[in-house]
Formats: C-alpha cells, sequence, structure tokens
C-alpha cells in the first residue's frame, strides 16, 4: 500500500463518500417512516391487544418474542456509518516568484574556549544580526541557532556535514512544526505553535516515523505522535483530526528552509578561523567549506558576513527557454540587497540548471540536472533577465518543460585556480582513459569548410583560434587553469581523428569533475587494422605504378616475351575486390559489437575509416583503367609484330 493519500484520490473518495452517505439518508429516512407507520398501528391495537392479553398471557409473551428477533435483524442489515476524512488544510494565498523570500537558517557552533565566552558569542551573534539586517535586508528571513548537533565543534564537523543530513533534519523539524501549526488551527490559536526545540529523542521518533510505509502502522503512530505532543491540552476529537489531516496530507511534509549556511568559529594560536559552506533546498546541493582568518576578535562577525557573500547562491526561475536562450525570474528580485555581495540580479552571472519533479502534494520526488550546460545572463530587467544557453546535450532546455515539474537553475561561483577532468569509459568509470587529446577553446570553433576534390579554400576565410592542447595522463586526469579573460570555455576531446566528446566548461567551479566518454577501444582497434590496410594498399599501388613502368620500358625495347611477364604480374596484384573483403572482415565484428551496445556514433567511425581506404583504392585499383592500360600495350605489340595475337587477351588466370 501507498504510504499517503495523494489530493486526487481523497477527492474521488470523497465524492464517492458523500453519494454513499445520500443513499444511506434515504435509506435511513424511508425506514423511519416505516417504523412510525407500524408505531401507530401497533398503538391503534394496543387496547385490544391489552384486553386479550389479560385473558391470555401465552399469545402475547409469542408475539413479543417475534417484534424482538424482527428489529434484531432490522439493526443487523443496517450498513455501518461513512466515516468523511477531514478536508486538507489551507494553503494560503500563491505568492509570486519575485516576491518569495529566503527562509535562512543560520547555524553557528563556537570551538569551546576561554576567548569565545558566552559573552563574546552572543555579542558576536548580536552584531551578525545587525550586519545582515543592513547588507542583506529583507530579502532574507533569517533564524541564527548555536546546535548541538554539528560536531565536533569546528571546521571538521563542517565538512562532516552531508546534502542528506541537512535534508533530513529539516524534515524532521518541519513535521514538529506541522504538528504544532494544525494543533494551533483547530483549537483557534489557544495552542502554542513556538515550542521548545524538539530533542534527540522526539526526532529520532519522528525519523523512524517517517520511515514506516504501511499505512495500518502509519496512521496509529502518527495518532499517537500527535497525542504525545498535544499533552492533553486539546480534545480527543480534535487530536484525531489533526492526526488524519497530518496523515493524510502532510507526510513527508515539503521542506519551507531554503538555505542553510552553518558557520564555524576556532581558536588557533592568536587567530580565529572562520569557516562556513551553503546547503541549498531546491537543488540540495552543498558547498565546499570556505575559510577566513583574523586575529582581531572584533571582526568575526564581519568576517562571517563575507563568508556568507560568497557560498550564497541565488536561485532563479526559468519560465522562457529556447535551444539557444533562456528567460529568468530571481527569487526575492523584489528585495535588492544592500551590500552588492548579495545582489542576485547581476550582469554576466552564470548558472546552471536543474530539475524539480514533484508529485501531487508538492513533494519532490527526483532531482535532475542538464549535465554540461550553463545559463548566462546577458541583459538585466529588474527582476529578470535575458540569457544565452550552452550546452552539451543535445536535448534543447525547453523540451523538458513538463506538468507538475518545476524548472530551477542555481548561481555558479568559481572559488578554484584550475579544474581536474577525469576522463572515463561509460561503460567502466574505474578505467581511465589515457592519452587522449583535449582541446580548449575560447569559443566554439565553426567547422572547417567542405572542400570539393582540387578545390582549395579561400583566402579570406577567418583564421581558426589555436586551442590550448593538453593530453589525459596515465590516472585520465586533465587540469584546466582558469583563464581570467574567458570563463565560459568550449573542451573538445579527441581519441586520434575521431571526436567523442565537445561540451562547454567554467573552469574553477569545481576542483574534480568526471567526464564519460564513448568506449573508443572498439573504434581503435579497428582504426588499427586499417592502417595495416593502409601500408597494404599503399605497397600495392606503389607496386602496381612500377609494374607498368616497367611494362612501357619493355614495350619501347621490343622485349615482347619479358613484357608478356610483367602483365602477367601485374594481374596478380590485389585488386579493389580483395580490399573490399579485407575491409568487410575488418569492420563487422566491431560493428556488430557498437549494434549491441547500442552506439551509432561509433557505428558511423567504424564504417568512416574502412570508407576512407576504399575510396584510395577505388582511384588507384581501377580495373577500367588497367585494362585500357593493357589495350594501350597489345595495340603498340600489334603494331610492332604483325604477327601477334589481335584482340583483349584475358588475363592469365580471368574468364
Amino acid at each position: 500500500m501507498t504510504r499517503h493519500y495523494h489530493a486526487s484520490g481523497f477527492l474521488i473518495r470523497l465524492s464517492i463518500a458523500l453519494f454513499v452517505a445520500a443513499a444511506f439518508a434515504e435509506f435511513s429516512l424511508a425506514q423511519q417512516t416505516e417504523k412510525a407507520a407500524e408505531t401507530s398501528s401497533a398503538s391503534s391495537t394496543s387496547s385490544s391487544d391489552s384486553a386479550e392479553s389479560s385473558r391470555s398471557t401465552g399469545p402475547a409473551s409469542s408475539k413479543s418474542e417475534t417484534d424482538d428477533a424482527k428489529a434484531s435483524e432490522s439493526k443487523s442489515e443496517e450498513p455501518p456509518p461513512i466515516k468523511i476524512p477531514p478536508p486538507p488544510p489551507q494553503t494560503g494565498t500563491r505568492i509570486p516568484f519575485e516576491l518569495q523570500r529566503y527562509e535562512v537558517e543560520l547555524p553557528i557552533v563556537f570551538q569551546p574556549s576561554a576567548k569565545l565566552g558566552e559573552a563574546v558569542r552572543e555579542s558576536i551573534i548580536a552584531e551578525l544580526h545587525e550586519l545582515i539586517d543592513r547588507s542583506v535586508g529583507p530579502m532574507w528571513n533569517l533564524k541564527i541557532e548555536e546546535p548541538r548537533w554539528v560536531t565536533p565543534q569546528n571546521r571538521t564537523g563542517l565538512e562532516r556535514l552531508t546534502s542528506e543530513a541537512l535534508k533530513q533534519r529539516s524534515i524532521e523539524l518541519r513535521f514538529a512544526r506541522v504538528v504544532r501549526e494544525q494543533l494551533s488551527e483547530y483549537t483557534e490559536g489557544k495552542f502554542p505553535i513556538e515550542g521548545e526545540t524538539p530533542s534527540d529523542e522526539m526526532l529520532a521518533e519522528i525519523r523512524h516515523l517517517l520511515t514506516i510505509t504501511e499505512n495500518e502502522v502509519l496512521e496509529p503512530t502518527i495518532a499517537e505522535y500527535v497525542a504525545n505532543v498535544a499533552g492533553g491540552a486539546v480534545g480527543a476529537e480534535k487530536v484525531a483530526i489533526v492526526s488524519e489531516v497530518v496523515y493524510l496530507y502532510l507526510t513527508p511534509p515539503p521542506i519551507t528552509v531554503d538555505k542553510i549556511f552553518p558557520v564555524s568559529v576556532e581558536v588557533e594560536g592568536g587567530s580565529y578561523i572562520i569557516s562556513a559552506r551553503e546547503w541549498d533546498r531546491e537543488s540540495e546541493l552543498l558547498t565546499t567549506v570556505r575559510t577566513r582568518t583574523t586575529v582581531d576578535r572584533r571582526t568575526i562577525a564581519a568576517q562571517i558576513l563575507r563568508l556568507l557573500g560568497e557560498v550564497f547562491r541565488p536561485t532563479v526561475l526559468i519560465d522562457e527557454a529556447t535551444p539557444q536562450t533562456a528567460r529568468i525570474k530571481y527569487k526575492a528580485g523584489e528585495f535588492p540587497a544592500g551590500d552588492p555581495a548579495f545582489a542576485v540580479a547581476k550582469k554576466d552571472a552564470m548558472f546552471i540548471p536543474f530539475f524539480r519533479y514533484l508529485d501531487r502534494n508538492k513533494v519532490m520526488q527526483k532531482l535532475q540536472f542538464l549535465p554540461w550546460s550553463y545559463i548566462t545572463a546577458t541583459s538585466i530587467e529588474r527582476i529578470r533577465a535575458n540569457c544565452e544557453l550552452a550546452t552539451g546535450v543535445k536535448t534543447p532546455l525547453g523540451s523538458f518543460k513538463r506538468r507538475r515539474m518545476e524548472l530551477r537553475a542555481l548561481a555558479l561561483k568559481p572559488y578554484t585556480d584550475q579544474t581536474t577532468l577525469t576522463l572515463v569509459p561509460k561503460r567502466n568509470r574505474t578505467r581511465p582513459l589515457v592519452g587522449y587529446l583535449v582541446a580548449v577553446y575560447d569559443e566554439i570553433p565553426p567547422p572547417p569548410p567542405e572542400l570539393k576534390p582540387g578545390e582549395e579554400p579561400e583566402e579570406d576565410l577567418p583564421e581558426r583560434e589555436k586551442p590550448d592542447i593538453f593530453r589525459s595522463d596515465r590516472f585520465g586526469n586533465v587540469t584546466i587553469p582558469v583563464d581570467s579573460n574567458k570563463a565560459l570555455q568550449w573542451v573538445f576531446i579527441r581519441s586520434g581523428s575521431a571526436l567523442l566528446a565537445k561540451f562547454p566548461l567554467v573552469a574553477g567551479a569545481e576542483r574534480q569533475m568526471t567526464v564519460e566518454c564513448p568506449d573508443d577501444t572498439i573504434r581503435l582497434d579497428v582504426e588499427g587494422q586499417i592502417v595495416l590496410l593502409q601500408s597494404r594498399l599503399v605497397d600495392t599501388i606503389a607496386k602496381q605504378a612500377m609494374v607498368k613502368a616497367m611494362i612501357t620500358n619493355r614495350v619501347k625495347a621490343g622485349e615482347w616475351k619479358k613484357v608478356d611477364e610483367s602483365l602477367k604480374e601485374l594481374d596478380e596484384l590485389p585488386t579493389i575486390e580483395s580490399f573490399e573483403s579485407l575491409v568487410s572482415e575488418i569492420q563487422y565484428p566491431a560493428l556488430k559489437k557498437a549494434e549491441e551496445r547500442g552506439e551509432r556514433s561509433l557505428k558511423g567511425r567504424i564504417s568512416k575509416l574502412g570508407d576512407a581506404v576504399l575510396k584510395v583504392a577505388r582511384i588507384h585499383l581501377d580495373q577500367q583503367k588497367i585494362d585500357e592500360f593493357r589495350e594501350d600495350i597489345i595495340q603498340q605489340r600489334q603494331i610492332d609484330d604483325p604477327d601477334a595475337p589481335r584482340g583483349n587477351r584475358a588475363a592469365p588466370g580471368r574468364n
């Protein structure tokens, strides 16, 4: 059975329940009418029955037993009462995306130290509140706390945090608050929403509750939890209603916090080390830890603010998209920040797009990023921006628009001086690709001009950009440095003459990135055999030219016996048919493997390798040209030797 009911399922159940209730009410009314008629007839005959009963008690007692049996039988035929579920909780008015403020949590931990006493911590938090209020303003709904769940209370504790752990804790805290909100709703505000922070034992109970998948077990567990939270301050009937509402509509609860900024402050010698990172709810991405150092305790709050500006990544809504462009809307765009470090609308800012697939209760079920794709803001229009899309995938961004899907993008902030790409094949990520050529361009290069045989390129064509060339090492790694003049670069990965991958890259956005390339081992094996075949073809062409020259010289010398020997040698050279057969023998097993893997591009590259050899072979091993050469030799012989046989002489060993 499913874990919770969907909204549409509730509407269907509700309509069925109302229909059955109406039918049952009509049936009950008819039954009451019949009972009233029986009662009136019974009262009219009560006097005569009483007279008869005074004469004889036997018949009266038997009739009473019969009436009791009929009454019990009619009661047993009554259908069970229909329980109509409560309506879903009110969602409130829909707030436009540009007016939605960021719900921000800032858990800050201080290393236990005499230099960071209670008074110092309180002053830092108070100053931080003031700085954020002045620098960010109403764009953030801020909550600062000193948590117990970040251990140890230093940078190591921040590094141990994971995106899944932060998400799970947010769900647990939201569930605890949802229960209190519903209890307050059904008591008209008499039950307080704000309460003590749930203890670790209560959060563990909620964590266990959210893992239950059987409805028969989940419903009573939620009812027990709601009753414990109510603590006797709410009536049993209202507790039951709240339990059913939470069970039907709010399990699991949708997360409301947008950003979490874990911060740590520790003492190292005479310095203070401040660390921070950001977790984003919509993308579920957690940044790496960034640090700052100060020797003045009075600047700790200011350093925290600067770190928050570095790790804060604004979220945007993609409401229009084409294969080359996109139009975005900024979250909280109507609340401009006082500090430029927290401004959400910036020209040339870059974003990474992603998709959030929701269920009917607006709970995210799947998160999908568009790989090797970047959106760059080219012009700002207050809360909107026109953007250019650079992508390494063939599917356009706009084609992903679906029902119950949110198309979002997260700001990209490079923070390192280089990015290391690790090249691996798609089907075996443990095997590195060694010695592959990686070319990095500032702009995507135009394709080379297609020239016909013998045609020369135009002189006024623009010169193609010369890329930076790298080679993957024995671990498959290639280090791409940051280009200060161009943030977005284009990477071309080649194996020999084959282009395996082409995608945009923002160097410095990540320290390490894995690039899955098509497995080119099959093509490389074919290419090696084709190279050997090409050398054989070159030898054949050279030998054919040498034999033809020898025949020509012997014809001039009138050595016709040696001419016959050379013609026989010419006929014994490999023909175009033999090379076509050899190419087919090389290609067939490789094409079969590529077809089994479903790699159409690999099949095309393998076919091109064979076509290149056969193209040269058809030019230089054309049988028609050989026959014409033979005809010229025969005609010359007939002129020099009238007794020689006339007509085309069949080649030795040929029909």
